[in-house]
């Protein structure tokens, strides 16, 4: 099944009309960016409103990992800062080809994307996973500090 389109979900919740949705089309054709930096650079909606679509989109769409089963990448753990995986309650599963695959157990989490990926300085996808396995591994690759004797 095809997810929704952006201008289809900022259209439905309210806040692009459709004349809107052909003006940001008319841009995005001319200029290759995207649909929602379009849409918020004319001020016909606001970062939350984008941020809101987009985990509408992603909800239906996110692959499902089972932490219990897969192993952990070691390596992807050393692409996401510490402060970052435990403030977002996101786990690094793996490293593949420039891109680094995160385990968040809710999508509405994935608003700090633009803040990982400029942190980080990698393409980042997104799978679901249980909140109890993501707490889990978390502890497990992201230890509490000892302190020093």
């Amino acid at each position: 099944m095809d997810r929704a389109r952006m201008g289809e979900l900022l259209y439905r919740i309210g806040q692009l009309s459709s004349h809107d949705v052909d003006e940001v089309l008319c841009e995005q054709r001319q200029t290759r960016q995207r649909f929602g930096a379009i849409a918020v650079s004319l001020g016909f909606c606001q970062p939350e409103h984008v941020w809101a679509a987009w985990c509408s989109q992603l909800s239906g769409n996110l692959d499902r990992v089972n932490l219990d089963e897969i192993g952990i990448d070691a390596q992807a753990v050393e692409c996401l800062p510490r402060e970052l995986a435990l403030g977002l309650r996101a786990m690094p599963v793996r490293l593949f080809e420039g891109q680094l695959i995160i385990a968040l157990s809710d999508p509405a989490r994935a608003d700090g994307v633009a803040e990982m990926a400029r942190r980080i300085g990698l393409q980042v996808k997104f799978v679901l996973a249980d909140d109890a396995q993501i707490q889990r591994a978390l502890l497990q690759y992201y230890p509490p500090y000892q302190a020093a004797c």
